[in-house]
């Protein structure tokens, strides 16, 4: 059986047999690590994490909110003008 197995099979016995506090201590520090994984990269390759984009995407939300967008007749009506 390889480590991480063992490793998998002893965290499911934790878990399982966990009080509400380490629970709650195993969920945000899963939490922190989980914003901390890059979540994709920006067309120049910079590595976005998920915290970052979560930002981006209640930034672009808000933005469409008050109104701040370009419709799709709009952008084609720009391109067709290059």
């Amino acid at each position: 059986m390889s480590t991480t197995l063992k490793i998998k099979e002893r965290l499911h016995r934790y878990v399982d047999e966990a009080d509400d506090s380490f629970l709650e201590i195993v969920h945000a520090m899963f939490d922190k690590y989980r914003e901390q994984q890059v979540a994709g990269y920006e067309a120049d390759g910079t590595p976005i994490t998920y915290e970052e984009l979560k930002d981006q995407c209640d930034e672009a939300a808000e933005e469409i909110e008050n109104g701040n967008y370009h419709t799709i007749e709009e952008i084609r009506k720009e391109m067709k003008e290059w």
